[in-house]
């Protein structure tokens, strides 16, 4: 049996994970992963994730406070819904991968993302640019570190 994350919970956001599993016995998973994230403003947090990181709402419930968005990673949703009192992600850092890391950067730095450090390049495994989203909820670029 293989499987790489179930579910994790943190302040502000529920990281609902379902990965394809191989085996014999247990929970049937589907091959797709939802990941709940809380704010204070449902429209500047659709604003900032279709315009900013070009992601797609593809369902809008203003009486549930809530939007379903398709990021550009196969498999994985966002469920973003307006809480009283949204905290933020706590521990949990959502990562998104990406081809070329600087370019990445450059472009949401050009629409007014403000990270918080320099890129973290871990040697001949990854580079990490980390910002959060108007609520505080932590993300991060994912990509191939700079070649030496």
């Amino acid at each position: 049996m293989t499987h790489r994350q179930s579910a994790i919970t943190g302040i502000g956001l529920i990281l609902a994970t379902t990965i394809v599993l191989t085996q014999r016995e247990g929970v049937n998973y589907r091959a797709d992963t939802t990941v709940q994230i809380g704010v204070s403003d449902l429209e500047r947090a659709i604003k900032f994730y279709e315009g900013v990181l070009e992601f797609r709402v593809t369902e809008r419930r203003d009486d549930l406070e809530f939007a379903h968005v398709q990021t550009n990673v196969p498999g994985m949703d966002l469920g973003i819904s307006r809480t009283a009192t949204p905290r933020g992600s706590g521990s949990i850092v959502l990562n998104f991968g990406v081809k070329d890391i600087a370019a990445a950067r450059r472009l949401l730095e050009a629409r007014g993302v403000k990270f918080l450090g320099p890129t973290t390049v871990i040697p001949g495994k990854v580079a990490l640019a980390e910002f959060t989203d108007p609520d505080g909820n932590r993300l991060r670029l994912a990509g191939p570190p700079p070649e030496l």
